[in-house]
């Protein structure tokens, strides 16, 4: 492989580019202009510090810029590790300048990620690429400082979907020499229905707003936040889901079963999911969002639950709690995510049944 494309500059995209280059990759890292100052820490020396359980070391990057045709000149796979609410910003920023030929892999896509790229990249005059979406990002990490990324934790056996998924022995013989924790998905609606945040971080949050504007934000949001009644409610919100997932004839894991999957040999385990949050050591020193103005709502509602409840209903499912937290949520923060987020209409799944919509999410076309 010539050289590897990250997109985004933000927590993500610094865990990938870091870790990608700390193991021998070539690696390009692209912004898109309008967040170019997120590149300016590491822009001069070329150079980004990486710490945590992958290792520690100040590495270097091939290119760091914001010019999309430079970066994915000759590059056979595209990362992009972008808030789901930049997807649509990035694929007209990309669509110029992908080729046919290419691989983008959403890291994550949150629900609908890849379903929602592909038309993006088609509606702004791009090729028809292949794009990969990850259930959930492959890491557990966050900047330490302008110029650096802490990796706090490797999810083992992150499932990845492909569109379309003929292609998917394809893309994971790519994907596979740089991440072997990564497994094939069925198709990208097992994935998007498959991510650990939806039900975990909006409920949480919004339990824990009254503590946070109140005392701050300095707390263990996990070890501290998620307390036996923030972890009853975020089960509610996964038996939904796991329904929707039933429905559609795919596997029914739970998120806690996932998280045990993905981080039980590092220390993630218990009986229940209270038992297992209060005491993960992946996540304990993760401290609470700082407002309501925050990702775990900004994008996990809009791109998560609501997609999600949407293709519920689409299917003739009801989702009474997770469309009722939704509902709550949008009444403190003053927003219609219903309005705002990814439906089954905006998907191409409106009008389709089960069987329906496991080919459209097979194939690409209805």
């Amino acid at each position: 492989m010539s050289h590897l494309v990250v997109v985004g500059a933000g927590h993500s995209g610094f865990g990938l580019a870091g870790d990608l280059a700390l193991h021998g990759h070539r690696v390009r890292l692209l912004e898109h202009p309008e967040y170019a100052t997120a590149l300016a820490p590491i822009a001069d020396a070329g150079a980004l510090r990486i710490r945590g359980v992958r290792g520690d070391a100040t590495v270097t990057l091939e290119a760091i810029g914001t010019d999309p045709g430079a970066a994915l000149s000759g590059a056979e796979l595209v990362l992009i590790a972008v808030p789901a609410y930049a997807h649509d910003a990035m694929a007209v920023f990309l669509a110029p300048h992908l080729d046919a030929g290419q691989v983008v892999v959403l890291m994550p896509g949150n629900a609908g990620g890849a379903l929602a790229f592909r038309r993006a990249v088609a509606r702004f005059g791009g090729p028809d690429v292949t794009v990969a979406e990850a259930s959930s990002f492959i890491f557990a990490c966050k900047k330490d400082a302008p110029d650096g990324v802490w990796i706090r934790g490797v999810k083992r056996g992150l499932p990845v979907g492909v569109l379309p998924a003929r292609r998917t022995a394809a893309v994971m013989a790519l994907l596979a020499p740089l991440y072997p924790e990564l497994r094939a998905a069925h198709d990208v609606l097992e994935t998007s229905l498959s991510n650990v945040n939806h039900p975990a971080h909006p409920p949480a949050l919004l339990l824990n707003l009254a503590r946070i504007e109140s005392s701050g934000p300095d707390f263990s949001f996990f070890h501290e936040g998620m307390t036996e009644s923030v972890c009853t409610l975020t089960d509610a919100i996964d038996a939904e889901r796991l329904g929707v997932m039933r429905a559609l004839g795919y596997p029914s894991e739970s998120t806690l079963e996932q998280l045990i999957r993905y981080y039980g040999d590092q220390g993630f385990g218990g009986a229940t999911y209270h038992e297992a949050v209060s005491t993960t050591p992946v996540h304990g020193a993760v401290r609470a969002p700082p407002s309501a103005d925050h990702r775990y709502f900004t994008e996990d509602l809009p791109f998560g639950l609501v997609p999600i409840v949407s293709i519920a209903e689409a299917l003739g499912l009801r989702m009474p709690v997770t469309r009722g937290l939704v509902h709550v949520i949008d009444a403190i923060v003053g927003s219609d995510s219903f309005a705002s987020g990814r439906t089954a209409d905006t998907l191409g799944l409106t009008g389709l049944d089960a069987a329906g919509m496991r080919h459209y999410a097979l194939e690409g076309t209805r």
